[in-house]
């Protein structure tokens, strides 16, 4: 049996509540008690020794009536002080495969997360619900076990002040009452008049009591929002009170008595009797009432983003006959659609007979509520050795919605992952991420658990700390990969960087890389690469007239698969080359002291170089020709003969003509005739003019 205790603004409601084999809730008891003059005001407890003596009451006639003891007991808090807040958050899934639960749950606490920036200091997140999950824009009913690109989650985070909940824990203390389940008003109606299978309908839940008027709205299955308006049935009976001059409670019994009485006699605060017709105080109460209902229906349209299909209005203060007509009217829908909920007309068993009026429901759903999920609700855990009282309104709670409740911040259970580097590679950004977090470790009664593991009542939870994850810290050569150089001979692999600027200064070693470091590198050449491998070619030593040489005996042959490259192809970093060294000895005609003799003269008036092969080798004192190689250790000596002559012939090299065809010449040196073979010398002057028969004929 359950104790459901309802602690409203003007009275307390206590009902012992079963359930039956069917599910059907039995009500056994009920006992409604006012409260003394203002001990709660707006839904609020104000003064906790009034409310705890109300409770008293209210618990000794239920034990006295029923011959139990009640120790435990489910309550409900008031909305006014509720706030929601929702929260989006996406991911990148495109590299996991499979969405693993740690993928989700990460998601939905990231969206939690993202509510909290907004959120009022001493606020207590009490759950969230999952409004929606998309996949790469597609909504699904869940989508853990499914693969895709970006995943998306929104949530509705509910959170209360804390002084709100310590109130209510106090009074319950001094009557030595332990909270076995705690709701909220608007989830306690919302739970017994809207059950799940007709949420798939726009429904709109006002619960009105004296202080405040919640909202709770279903569509598409789930309740997407709550809201409150601070208006309700106070200030109905205020209107009465000052139209008619009467005290407060007095104006109470002619408020709760207008559905049954066309006239009602009361005495006004100048002890003067009074008669008070219905459709007087109807006139007096309907500015406020149309007030209210406007509050109402604008609260109604925001969080549903417009009218909803059905509106069901329960608690006592919306029992004013002119009440739903008037929330019809600002909601633009007929009154067909805007009606009083009555407790009677629930599924339930009352064997007290007096449960009726729209003004139960809330306690109802108090004990149905507690019902449908007790053993899920629970009364404290222990957290690193602390005792924490849970006050949320789901019935079931994970390890991350406690330490929520106890003020932790929802990041420092993730972990922040690493700062992500941003490089520019020849002018393009290249993002290179930080490693992901480690979530803060978990255990459970001593085994190993998440943040998304629930408790129950009694459980000891070992929360370590989230690490953060490492800063990305690229490297160069992690981003400008080598040239591959594949030995034919050998298989091995070389590998061959090209030349890099970092920040426009040429670096030659890996190095680390920072946030706004920009890189330029050019394509290799074949040459390049070419004059690289060349180091591993033979190389032999000789000596040229006593002065020490070095020389490489062969050639390097690069291919890409079977082409062979040649010095102008070039290459991209990451390619993969393969290279032969060919063992060829240099020769003599290839040594850069091979030097020529050389004259300067005016040939027809133009200066002119002529230059002979003039120099003489021996190569271990052996006269040798331009084709001999050279070998490692050979001593080479190179001579320039003392005269070395060029004739008049050298010259007529020079002039692209057939001798044959000339038919006649001048040949000058110096002025003078000469022959072809009188010897030049630097500073000699070569007159040479020739006609052959097809010039002259040309002429003529």
């Amino acid at each position: 049996m359950i104790f459901a205790l309802d602690i409203g603004t003007r009275k307390i409601a206590g009902l012992l509540v079963d359930m039956d084999e069917s599910g059907k809730m039995i009500v056994h008891d009920v006992i409604v008690r006012e409260h003394e003059h203002r001990a709660m005001l707006d839904g609020q407890i104000h003064d906790v020794e009034k409310v705890a003596r109300a409770v008293s009451i209210v618990k000794s006639e239920l034990e006295s009536r029923n011959n139990v003891k009640l120790e435990k007991v489910a309550v409900a808090l008031a909305g006014r002080f509720l706030k929601t807040y929702f929260g989006e958050a996406s991911a990148d899934v495109s590299e996991t495969g499979e969405i693993t639960s740690d993928i989700v749950t990460k998601l939905e606490l990231e969206a939690v997360a993202n509510t909290m920036d907004n959120v009022e200091p001493n606020m207590y997140c009490v759950g969230y619900s999952v409004v929606r999950y998309e996949l790469d824009g597609m909504w699904f009913k869940k989508i853990e076990g499914l693969k895709g690109g970006k995943a998306s989650v929104k949530v509705v985070a509910t959170f209360l002040p804390s002084h709100v909940v310590e109130a209510m824990l106090s009074v319950l203390r001094k009557v030595n009452l332990t909270i076995t389940h705690l709701t909220l008003e608007p989830i306690a109606a919302v739970n017994i008049t809207v059950p799940e299978d007709l949420r798939i309908l726009n429904i709109a839940l006002v619960d009105v009591g004296a202080g405040t008027s919640d909202i709770a709205i279903s569509k598409e299955g789930t309740i997407i929002a709550y809201g409150m308006v601070p208006l309700a049935g106070d200030e109905i009976t205020e209107a009465i009170t000052k139209n008619f001059l009467l005290d407060f409670s007095t104006a109470e019994y002619v408020k709760r008595n207008l559905e049954t009485s066309e006239i009602l006699r009361v005495k006004n605060i100048l002890d003067k009797e009074k008669e008070i017709r219905r459709e007087d105080v109807i006139k007096a109460i309907e500015p406020i009432v149309d007030y209210m209902t406007k509050q109402i229906a604008d609260e109604i349209v925001e969080l549903n983003g417009g009218k909803p299909q059905v509106v069901m209005i329960v608690g006592g203060g919306a029992k004013v006959p002119i009440f739903a007509s008037h929330l019809a009217k600002h909601l633009d829908m007929d009154e067909e659609f805007v009606s009083l909920k009555m407790a009677k007309n629930l599924d339930f068993v009352d064997k007290t007979g007096q449960i009726v009026g729209s003004e139960f429901i809330t306690p109802l759903g108090i004990g149905y509520t507690a019902l449908t999920k007790t053993g899920s609700v629970f009364e404290y855990v222990t957290v690193n050795g602390e005792r924490v009282q849970l006050i949320g309104f789901r019935g079931t709670y994970t390890v991350w919605e406690v330490l929520a409740q106890m003020g932790k911040d929802i990041h420092s259970l993730l972990g922040k992952p690493g700062r992500s580097v941003v490089i520019e590679i020849n002018g393009n950004p290249v993002v290179i991420k930080g490693k992901m977090p480690v979530p803060a470790s978990v255990k459970i009664n001593g085994v190993e658990a998440t943040l998304r593991d629930t408790v129950k009542h009694g459980d000891i939870i070992e929360v370590g700390e989230a690490i953060d994850g490492e800063d990305a810290k690229p490297m160069l050569y992690d981003l400008i990969k080598p040239i591959y150089l594949r030995s034919i001979e050998t298989d091995k692999v070389i590998e061959y960087y090209p030349k890099v600027k970092l920040n426009g200064k040429e670096v030659f070693q890996n190095t680390e890389l920072h946030d706004g470091d920009t890189i330029t590198y050019e394509r290799v050449t074949v040459r390049e690469i070419r004059e690289f491998l060349s180091q591993d070619l033979i190389r032999i030593e000789y000596s040229v007239n006593g002065v020490y040489k070095e020389a490489y005996a062969g050639e390097v042959k690069i291919f890409k698969d079977d082409l062979e490259l040649r010095d102008e192809n070039t290459v991209e970093p990451g390619e993969e080359l393969k290279y032969a060294l060919v063992l060829n000895y240099p020769k003599v005609r290839d040594l850069p002291e091979m030097e020529k003799v050389s004259i300067v003269i005016k040939v027809n008036g133009q200066p002119t170089v002529l230059t002979k092969d003039g120099v003489l080798v021996w190569v271990n004192d052996q006269l040798v020709t331009p084709d001999y190689e050279i070998k490692d250790g050979d001593k080479i000596k190179t001579q320039i003969p003392e005269e070395q002559n060029f004739i008049v012939a050298d010259v007529l090299r020079l002039f692209d003509f057939d001798p044959r065809k000339v038919v006649r010449y001048t040949l000058l040196k110096n002025g003078e005739k000469a022959g072809f073979t009188d010897i030049l010398n630097s500073g000699d002057e070569i007159i040479f003019e020739y006609e052959t028969a097809e010039s002259l004929e040309s002429e003529n």
